[in-house]
Formats: C-alpha cells, sequence, structure tokens
C-alpha cells in the first residue's frame, strides 16, 4: 500500500473556499484505478488541513497524477492562492 499526505496551510479566511473545493473528493475518485481512501482533514485549531489519499501501491498514484482526470481535477486552481502546500508519500509497511 502506499499513502499520499498533502499538508495544506490554509488562512482563516481562504478555509471555506478549500472546505468547499475538497467537499467530494472521495466521490470523484472512487473510479480511479487503484484508488483506496479519501480523507479530508480540517483543523479543531490552527490552520494545517491534512488531504490523506490511500493506493494499492506507488505505480497506481503515479498513474493518477499523470492522468486526464488528474488534470482536470487541477485546472482553475488559483496561481495566486494563499495556499502553501508539502505533499509527503509514503510506502505503508504494516497495517492491521
Amino acid at each position: 500500500m502506499y499513502v499520499s499526505m498533502n499538508r495544506l496551510t490554509v488562512p482563516a479566511d481562504y478555509q471555506s473556499h478549500l472546505e468547499r473545493a475538497f467537499g467530494n473528493g472521495g466521490e470523484r475518485m472512487k473510479e480511479v484505478p487503484g484508488f483506496l481512501e479519501f480523507l479530508f482533514l480540517a483543523p479543531t485549531e490552527g490552520d494545517e488541513y491534512i488531504v490523506f489519499t490511500k493506493w494499492t501501491d506507488e505505480e497506481s498514484f503515479k498513474n493518477w497524477t499523470e492522468s486526464e482526470a488528474f488534470k482536470r481535477a487541477h485546472t482553475g486552481t488559483n496561481p495566486n492562492s494563499p495556499v502553501k502546500s508539502d505533499l509527503r508519500n509514503y510506502a505503508v509497511k504494516s497495517h492491521s
């Protein structure tokens, strides 16, 4: 298994916009080959959101990031967005 976590630092005045944008992320991803799980984590305090995706393997994740569906999902993103992104990827070594 493979996990991608995008840590997003979001100013308070932009948080509701981000929450609308990611609101149905899991539904849109259900048909992507190798996709297993989507979680959009909102902070209980502070300004850091997490976009968590779980995949069957790294290749499935990379195939998605190079796909037309990925490009469509990310078109129209604001080049002047105040959101700072820190993408981290992990190989899952064990799970229950």
